[in-house]
């Protein structure tokens, strides 16, 4: 009977285990992520993972528009910064998001459970694409990739969002997350391409875009296809029936995948299906990129651009665009050229599957979208150090030799590039001269004494310095000469009839080719030769020939600090000095051996500006010479030219300089005020003293500003006057009203407070200090006159008496 009872209560409470499971499992699954994401982002992750694996399709499709919310930050600034989590700063986290999105993680996982049922479509608003490409909808012009994907509110003839499935919707999410206008704002404190977004894009690349031949694994194609299939809503009946017309060509050509036999319907079918089913991924992640990312300037925008456009519509683009990628959004674009490239060279003898042709027409596809993108960024861009993320971007796209075989990466030390490059460069000749033209007209806008600008320059010069690629461009550039015929060119004649269409295509109708190794362009390439001569020059004269190669000694480190000669500026800068002189070297010799030009002498140092950091800018160096020509005269009469620009050193009076930023603007008045009435009423006793040259006006020089000279100008009657004044010796307290002298003073105060000094003692022992350091300096400068002799002042003193 006890056996009996026991072994009914332990069915009792297995029957209520049982069931206390089954109530946890049935609670919703929205509700379990909701949950969820009030903990950490490490066991959010580990319960969408359990999420998907115990819930059907059923629960889960509410699942996936909350997920894309929480990770992509749609609608608050609530998610889990992507752009911000590193594997330095949170290895944990990044490991488990990294594996939550990777591409066989649980919510591609996801996306795949809910591609069985094909009744489960999510929209996509409009307003997240790019305004280019929602004015093309507007006026009718529907891009390949929003064919049947668009929806139309009853009685409404624009289109209000985008019909996805479950794979779509989270790609297209995943990409706008980079464009994201409303998360522009916080992604200054990006960590690039350490974040685990880049990860995560790094692998969708590399498992749907394969570089080694294997095609990622087969999933069931969805049964509603917007690729040639029939839409998921149509618009109501409008002028839109005629006026509607596709754009962008498709990524896959069909002839090349079916057989052009009438009798092999059958097989033709399959082939389509097979190319769909192994390749439907990996274009739709092509389409978006390119939608998403390089859509923001239509072609007809950037051809209005041109020279050719009425002024009036030129005002209109200029206020219109005013678009400008972030660094995150140009450095995705820098891994996508990249990594297209290693997939379009991975392509072999034979067209087996889709990702074959794909791998045959993607730059196709991509060219001209990149071409617009790359333009427009290069012509907006600032004049600041960020230039060489596009730089780099640009050089990647030109040089597909590089990548060739992702085990194998070559740099641009491989110096010879093989003729078989020779179609790409026909075919993207204006990425290679024309870009080329605008870069170097940039560099004569900015300061070529900035390592990083000189660095720029080098790199570009380094990369079209590489063994027949000026070949390849002149062989191009020649054949389109009408006078030549392709055989004479050395191009192939297919190119060579093609070689002005792909220029068509790029650019508008009236668009004007220059030629790279034109009359124009060796006349800029001698203008930023000579600009750059001046600063190689004006370099040479600040790095000081004793640090150019030899560790400075304790007495020449006492003898800086002592004459209070800025020696630890001179430290931190004098690195960067040689590396920007050795750069223009370089690119020096590098551009005109490119261009057949001679390097011209470098001119004696700018006497004005020798002692500040670097050397002055190119737009204060005046360029003589090659003013003969009518297109030479205008060229440096441009607004580019060194020539127009100004020199804005303030010439004033120094010691009423516009206060800066560091400057705490009453202490200025204030000292400026005091140092006046001393000066005013003490003027020649100080000026008396600071002449002597005894011990006294050594230390007298210490305390006081040397004399100056500064101009004034006088605009009472006609012409503006320009005088010359003189200012003495004179006391100057202006750097004690630095903020970071006023901070270190209140420090000090703050840890004698502490440590119970009393004020006076502290107040004595930083005069006692000062005192003691202006009598060790003009010590110093005592026993440097007197040639190393300990004796002070002897022969002054009796000359003195004499």
């Amino acid at each position: 009977m006890l056996a009996r009872k026991l072994s009914l209560g332990s069915r009792l409470l297995f029957v209520s285990g049982s069931s206390n499971m089954k109530m946890s499992l049935q609670l919703p699954a929205i509700v379990r992520l909701e949950n969820a994401a009030k903990t950490t982002v490490y066991h959010w992750c580990e319960e969408v993972g359990r999420i998907v694996e115990e819930y059907g399709v059923k629960e889960l499709q509410s699942v996936l528009p909350l997920l894309t919310d929480t990770l992509f930050e749609l609608h608050a600034q609530s998610g889990w910064s992507l752009r911000n989590l590193t594997k330095a700063n949170n290895p944990r986290d990044f490991d488990m998001v990294a594996h939550l999105l990777s591409p066989r993680g649980p919510v591609v996982h996801l996306c795949y459970k809910l591609l069985g049922d094909s009744t489960i479509k999510y929209e996509f608003p409009l307003s997240y694409i790019p305004a280019a490409i929602r004015h093309l909808l507007e006026e009718g012009v529907v891009p390949s990739f929003y064919v049947g994907k668009l929806q139309y509110h009853p009685h409404v003839r624009v289109p209000s969002s985008l019909v996805l499935n479950a794979f779509e919707y989270y790609i297209m999410n995943f990409l706008y997350y980079l464009v994201n206008p409303n998360l522009q704002k916080y992604a200054t404190n990006s960590c690039g391409s350490d974040s685990v977004y880049f990860t995560i894009l790094e692998d969708y690349l590399q498992y749907f875009l394969p570089c080694n031949g294997c095609d990622p694994e087969m999933i069931p194609v969805p049964s509603q296809m917007s690729y040639g299939s029939t839409g998921y809503a149509t618009p109501p009946k409008s002028r839109y029936e005629t006026s509607t017309r596709q754009m962008t060509p498709s990524l896959l050509k069909k002839s090349s995948l079916t057989p052009s036999s009438s009798g092999a319907g059958t097989s033709s079918l399959a082939a389509e299906r097979t190319s769909h089913h192994d390749a439907w991924r990996t274009m739709m992640i092509l389409q978006a990129i390119n939608e998403l990312w390089l859509s923001h300037v239509t072609s007809k925008e950037n051809s209005n651009l041109q020279a050719g456009s009425p002024p009036r519509t030129q005002i209109n683009v200029l206020q219109a665009v005013v678009f400008l990628p972030s660094l995150d959004h140009l450095r995705a674009v820098r891994v996508l050229v990249k990594h297209l490239h290693y997939f379009s060279n991975s392509v072999g003898p034979n067209i087996i599957s889709g990702m074959d042709e794909l791998k045959r027409t993607v730059w196709t596809y991509f060219q001209k979208k990149l071409y617009v993108f790359l333009r427009h960024t290069l012509e907006h861009w600032p004049l600041d150090a960020s230039f060489r993320l596009f730089l780099e971007t640009w050089l990647s796209y030109i040089q597909p030799w590089r990548y060739v075989s992702s085990t194998q990466k070559g740099n641009d030390g491989d110096k010879v590039v093989d003729w078989k490059w020779q179609n790409f460069v026909a075919e993207n000749l204006l990425f290679y001269t024309l870009f080329l033209q605008k870069i170097i007209l940039r560099f004569l806008r900015v300061e070529l004494s900035s390592p990083k600008n000189s660095l720029m320059l080098y790199r570009i010069s380094k990369v079209y310095s590489q063994r027949n690629l000026k070949e390849m461009i002149s062989i191009v550039e020649r054949s389109l000469s009408d006078s030549l015929s392709p055989f004479k060119s050395g191009i192939s004649p297919h190119i060579a009839v093609n070689v002005r269409q792909y220029i068509n295509d790029l650019e508008n109708p009236s668009f004007n080719y220059v030629p790279l190794f034109g009359q124009e362009t060796t006349l800029q390439i001698r203008t930023i030769l000579a600009c750059s001569a001046r600063v190689k020059s004006n370099l040479r004269k600040s790095i000081q020939p004793e640090k150019l190669g030899k560790k400075r000694s304790i007495l020449s480190w006492l003898s800086d600090w002592f004459t209070l000669s800025g020696s630890s500026d001179s430290d931190e800068n004098g690195e960067d000095l040689k590396k920007a002189l050795n750069h223009l070297e370089q690119s020096s010799s590098q551009l005109a051996a490119l261009f057949e030009v001679e390097i011209p002498s470098e001119p004696e140092p700018d006497s004005v500006l020798q002692t500040t950091y670097g050397s002055p800018s190119i737009f204060r160096t005046p360029v003589r010479g090659w003013q003969n020509s009518t297109s030479e005269g205008s060229l440096l009469a441009s607004p580019l030219s060194p020539q127009k620009r100004y020199d804005l050193t303030y010439r004033g009076n120094p010691d009423t300089q516009p206060i800066r930023s560091y400057e705490i603007a009453f202490l200025v008045r204030m000292f400026h005020q005091i140092c006046s009435n001393i000066n005013d009423k003490f003027g020649p006793e100080l000026e008396q003293s600071y002449e002597r040259n005894d011990f006294l006006g050594r230390v007298v020089r210490q305390l006081l500003t040397p004399p100056a000279t500064y101009q004034e100008v006088i605009k009472k009657h006609g012409t503006p006057k320009v005088i010359q004044k003189r200012l003495g010796p004179r006391l100057c307290l202006r750097k004690l009203a630095s903020q970071q002298v006023v901070g270190y003073t209140l420090g000090i105060l703050v840890l004698s407070y502490t440590f119970g000094f009393a004020p006076e003692i502290l107040c004595l022992l930083v005069v006692s200090c000062a005192c003691a350091v202006i009598f060790v300096r003009a010590s110093y400068e005592t026993w440097r006159e007197s040639g190393g002799r300990i004796c002070i002042d002897v022969a002054d003193t009796d000359t003195d008496h004499n």
